[in-house]
């Protein structure tokens, strides 16, 4: 669980960077925070990162509501190639694969799920899936 000192450093990164966040039932076995996710569209996701273990574990992140794909399908299931998860709350968000260590903030993980709605938007646009937008340049 996140100690008290931990708690001070994110809260001051979170309100310099200017996200709008609320942190909820820190001394329970469930503790999130809620983020409000702008994207270049104008379009504001609430997002939720699960604290239990963090900053230990990577937290798990999902928006608040479910999301659709531009067919209508509902991201429910963990899908590969739009790189989401199965949530309680709405729809789980990839970020931080195997790639964790303790160091990392709430804020880099809060960047990654908004490039990830980023490309959930052109998904939205041209029907193609997330990982379209995540493949390596190999030349």
């Amino acid at each position: 669980m996140m100690d008290y000192q931990r708690y001070q450093a994110e809260t001051k990164v979170l309100k310099d960077k200017g996200v709008p966040f609320r942190f909820f039932d820190l001394d329970k076995n469930l503790p999130y925070v809620l983020m409000a996710a702008k994207t270049n569209q104008g379009t504001v996701y609430k997002l939720r990162m699960d604290l239990d273990d963090f900053p230990y574990d990577k937290p798990f992140v999902s928006t608040t509501e479910v999301l659709y794909t531009k067919s209508g399908k509902p991201m429910t299931d963990c899908s590969g190639h739009m790189h989401c998860l199965s949530s309680p709350y709405g729809t789980g968000i990839c970020h931080y694969g195997g790639a964790w260590n303790p160091s990392i903030s709430l804020y880099k993980v809060f960047i990654k799920c908004r490039l990830w709605l980023e490309m959930y938007e052109l998904h939205l646009q041209t029907g193609m899936p997330i990982e379209y937008y995540l493949k390596e340049d190999k030349s």
